[in-house]
Order: C-alpha cells, then structure tokens, then sequence
C-alpha cells in the first residue's frame, strides 16, 4: 500500500502528457509542443508591442468603473461608447483591472486566447477527421502568419475566431453523435461571438445549419430540424441580449451609440458595422487623417480597399497574410468533395467537408465581395484552411499507392511554393530564394521518398513560406495591424506615428496640465481617434467630438460653444472637415503655429486669453 502511494504522484505530474485512451500515444505531446510554440510566437515582446490605440483607450475607460465596464464607455465620463459590442474587450478590460494599465496586460488575453484556439481546434477536426488530420490542422494553423499578426493584438477578432472554432466543435459533435444539445451549446457559442463581432459572427450560422440538417445521423428529419431551430433561437437570443437590454436604459444614463445617428446600439451594429461596410465608398471620415512624408490617409495605408479585390485574399497585403494556403485548401475541398459523393450522407468525413468546406468558402465569398478589408479580418479563414488541409493530408496518405495521386500530390507542393515564391516578392530578394530554394529541394526529395513518409517532406516544403511570414511578423514586432513584409509607408503609419503616439501623448499633458489656464478639460479632440492616445496615456477625460469618425452628432455644435465659452477647455486639436463643429472652433478660438501636434492635425487655442 505504501509502495503504490509513493508512486501515483509521480505518475500524476506526466498525466496532462499522455494521449486519452483511443488516441494514438504521441497526439497530446505533439499538441502541447504545437501550443508552446504558439504560445511564443504571440506572447514574445509584447510589452513592447503599440496596441490598436482606439480599443486600448477604451478598455482603459472602462477598467475605471463598472459603469464603465457594462455600457462600454470610451471615454472615462462615459459620454460616449465605442463603435463595437463589448464582449472581446470585457475580457481585456478584466485584465487591466487585474494588472493594471500596462501595456502587455492589454495583450495578453489575446494570446491565451490564440492558444486556448489551436486546443479547440484540434478537437474540433480531430471529432470527424481523426488525430492525424487534427495534428496537421494546428501546424497549419500555427503558422499562417494573419493568425500570428492578430493574437500579437488587442483586437477583438481574436476571441471571435475562438468561440467560431467552439461553435464549429459543437457542431461536429453534433454531426458525430446526434445529441440536440451540442447545438444548443453551439448556439451559445455563435451568441457568445456576436458580442465579440457582431454579424460577422453570424456568417458561419448557415453553414452549420445545412451540415446538421444534412448529415447528422438521425433517422427523423424532423428531430434535425428541432436542433436546428433550437440552435437559431439560442443564438438570436444570446446575440441580442445586451443590445436590448442597454436600449431600455435612458439616453442620458448611459454613453452615446457611437456609428449611430441617434443613439441607437442597433443602428450601430447593424447599418454602421454590418450594412455600410459592403459598400465600397465606406470611409471613417475625418478619423482618416493624413500620416508619414506622403500625406496619404492612414487608411489607405492599412486597409485592403475596393480597388483590387483580388488583394483581399489573394495578392498584396491580403496574400501575404493568408493568400499563402488558400488555393491548396480549395483543391483540398475538391478532392473531398468528389469522395465525400461515394460516402453515405452519415458519414464523418462528409460531415467535415459540409463544415470546413462551407466555412472556408462563404467567408471567402464575404471578403472578395466586400468594398473594405481589414487585414486582421482574414485570420477567421485560417480554421478552415487548416482543417481542410488536415483532411486532405490524410486522404493523400491513404491513396498515396495508387498510380498519380503521389504526382498530384507534389505537383500541388510545386504550384504551392511557386505561388508562396510570388507572394515572398516584398520580402529581400536573399530571403525569397532561401525559402523557395528549401521548398524546392524538398519537392524534388518527396519524388524518391516511398510511402507515407513523403507526407513530412512535402508538408515542409508547403509551410516553408508562411513559416518564413510568420517568424518575420514576430522579428518586425508586427501586431494585427501590420502585414508582413509590408511598404515603407505602412510600417511609418504602425511603427512610426502609432507606435510613438503614447509616449507624445503623456508629454503633451504633462505640459497642459502645467499651463496656468486651469480648464476643466485641458484638451479636447476631433473625433475619439485623436482622443485614444491621451485617454490611455493618463486615464484622464478628453472630450472628443463626433465619436470614431467624427460623424456622431454628439456634442452638438451648441454644446460645443457652451464648454469653451464657459472657459472649461484649452486646447482643441482637429483634422481638417466640413464640420458645423469644427468651423465654430475655427471661428472663435486662436490657431496655434505648427508644433508637431502630429501629421496633418490642427491646434487651435480655446481658453482663457
């Protein structure tokens, strides 16, 4: 008895380590490594890394109160929200509250959050596919560098991809046993994503509707219709819970609906981030303001605009943030497609094809459509990249004997590394032939490799290039706003004006806070862009007017008048708009000489003369 008890301690520290029953032995440990190297290609250096100024000061507003935490204020006095759903920028906000306004605790969420991702998704492939298949998914998944470059960040696009891959479990749960609950719980999910993403969350709502009602094993149509309804009703509910619980709150209790016109979370969410946004002449306004020696919009330098659609996904800064696997995932879908016809409709691998497969191709269709692409944006592909890939590598190995597959197989290694070749263009010219050069020579060794172990041989050549993407992403010190490899004139915008924006914000209020004045509002701003750096630099209330893009009807031109004609501002600085708002100032306070307020931004004085 005692001999056994001296043991179990021992064999209970290695447990976490070994596979589940049913798994082969080297699964978990190959999990847990894949993890750890997620782990630091999103956490190493972000104590240094500029967050996404808006939603930093944001979550510093609203770490200051629950007040603030619950109606998600921007600003300290809580006149105004920000432009999203709170739920990814809670979870911030909670670690803020813990550690503190530092830089890193902005961050951080993010990263367990990628990791608690290439965990789930591993479940999430391995239900219907298999641990070989689930293994290679999250080595993909690791390494496409858009993945990489958002979970560096504070954006909330990190947790909809998390809860997107939760979603997409319950549903292969579904689909693998049939149970109505796991479509409750999905539905949870798709709620819980709504608050992180609003209607894009809802994209996917089809796609796991049609691959239950198609292919989960049960007799009755009519019972994979009840979890299917039950499913919508769960996610509509949930989705819309805050939404309309904060609309029965009086205006004048709680922050202005910012994207709205009239102080409508629904306006909000539903014309100002899901309508507009299709259209291909949506702007943020005077939120664009000019940067760097060219004077171009910072917009346009980060954005993905309707100019070439083509780069949303698959060439400039879209290809080299996801573009580098997408073509072997759709010829992926293919070939499972044509074998998931000479399965049944019940089959597992069928269900997979139904999910991974819709997911892939309706957001791609969403992205190619849409006029405006953010970068970041493109990293809830990645999922579905992986799994497909995962599936395919699998179907690959089974039929690697029979005559042409292996030629097709390498043949797909080939057109995939030239294409990551093409995509390597921005990168230096030593770089791009290294990589291209290490890929190749693996092409050409899987022609003399037999069996299944070509499958290693060709999947370094495939990865080669993201792999060189990604690590570039970390070594720049990129984050969600970068791509890599990226212009001159972008990383002036990311590395240069963001980045240094904080530090020139806390000595800019150091000085206001030391003029004579004494204005209860020492700074003031056009739109809340201009206001970010300041709030999360010093936790102090800077009015700001117009919300993100400067078209938010609050304050109004009156009340505008009434704060420095009652001597309760100092300075205001603006960008340049046709603004009734912005000429009142000009009209009535002192323009101050250019002192490097920043690129493209105005001062004008406003207090006591």
């Amino acid at each position: 008895m005692t001999a056994d008890t001296s043991v179990r301690p021992a064999a209970s520290r290695w447990r976490f380590w070994r596979s589940p029953q049913g798994q082969p032995a080297w699964a978990r440990p190959a999990l847990l490594v894949v993890a750890a190297v997620t782990a630091v290609l999103y956490g190493w250096g972000i104590g240094s890394e500029a967050p996404h100024l808006y939603y930093a000061a944001a979550v510093r507003s609203m770490s200051m109160s629950w007040h603030n935490f619950f109606f998600a204020a921007f600003d300290p006095d809580a006149s105004i929200g920000i432009d999203k759903l709170p739920g990814a920028f809670w979870v911030q906000t909670l670690s803020v509250r813990i550690f503190g306004p530092h830089l890193w605790a902005y961050l951080l969420p993010q990263v367990v959050e990628g990791v608690l991702t290439i965990l789930v998704l591993y479940r999430a492939v391995r239900r219907l596919s298999g641990p070989v298949a689930a293994i290679v998914a999250v080595v993909v998944a690791a390494l496409v560098p858009a993945t990489v470059a958002l979970n560096r960040g504070n954006v909330a696009d990190t947790l909809l991809v998390l809860l997107l891959v939760l979603v997409a479990d319950q549903a292969a749960a579904a689909i693998e046993s049939g149970r109505t609950r796991n479509m409750v719980y999905a539905g949870v999910f798709v709620g819980l994503a709504f608050q992180a993403k609003m209607v894009q969350a809802w994209i996917v709502v089809p796609v796991i509707a049609i691959a239950v009602l198609v292919c989960a094993p049960r007799v009755q149509l009519r019972q994979r219709i009840t979890a299917t309804v039950l499913f919508g009703v769960v996610a509509l509910t949930i989705s819309l819970a805050w939404m309309s619980v904060v609309s029965l709150v009086p205006g004048r209790d709680r922050p202005y609906a910012d994207g709205s016109q009239d102080n409508s979370l629904f306006e909000q969410v539903f014309v100002y981030n899901a309508a507009s946004r299709a259209d291909d002449s949506f702007t943020v306004g005077a939120a664009n303001f000019s940067t760097g020696k060219s004077q171009a919009g910072y917009r346009a330098e980060l954005v993905l605009g309707p100019e070439s659609r083509f780069d949303h996904v698959f060439g400039g800064g879209g290809g080299r943030e996801i573009g580098w696997l997408v073509p072997l995932a759709l010829l992926g879908l293919l070939v499972l497609s044509v074998l998931a016809l000479r399965r049944p409709r019940v089959d597992p691998g069928t269900g997979a094809v139904f999910l991974w497969g819709g997911w892939l191709v309706i957001h791609l269709a969403a992205f190619l459509i849409v006029g405006t692409v953010n970068p970041y944006y493109l990293a809830v592909l990645t999922p579905s990249i992986a799994a497909l890939i995962g599936m395919g590598v699998v179907a690959f190995v089974r039929s690697v004997h029979v005559p042409g597959v292996r030629v097709v197989g390498i043949g797909a290694a080939v057109v995939t590394v030239a294409y990551g070749g093409w995509l390597l263009g921005a990168a230096s010219s030593e770089l791009r032939w290294a990589t291209v050069g290490v890929a190749l020579i693996c092409c050409v060794a899987a022609v003399f490799v037999r069996g299944a172990r070509v499958l290693p041989v060709l999947l370094v050549a495939v990865l080669a290039a993201p792999a060189v993407a990604s690590a570039s992403v970390v070594a720049d010190d990129y984050g969600p706003l970068d791509t890599p490899f990226e212009s001159a004139q972008a990383r002036q915008v990311t590395q240069g004006f963001l980045a240094g924006s904080v530090d020139q914000a806390a000595g800019l209020m150091d000085k206001l806070r030391k003029s004579p004045g004494g204005e209860r509002y020492p700074l003031m701003t056009y739109t809340s862009v201009l206001a970010s750096p300041f709030i999360l630099a010093t936790g102090t209330e800077i009015p700001s007017i117009g919300g993100f893009t400067g078209r938010s009807p609050v304050p109004t031109t009156a009340e505008v008048a009434r704060m420095i004609e009652g001597n309760q501002v100092g300075l205001v600085l603006i960008s340049p708009a046709d603004d009734d708002r912005i000429t009142w100032i000009t009209q009535h306070c002192k323009k101050l000489p250019d002192t490097g307020n920043g690129p493209g931004l105005l001062a004008y004085y406003c207090g006591r003369r």
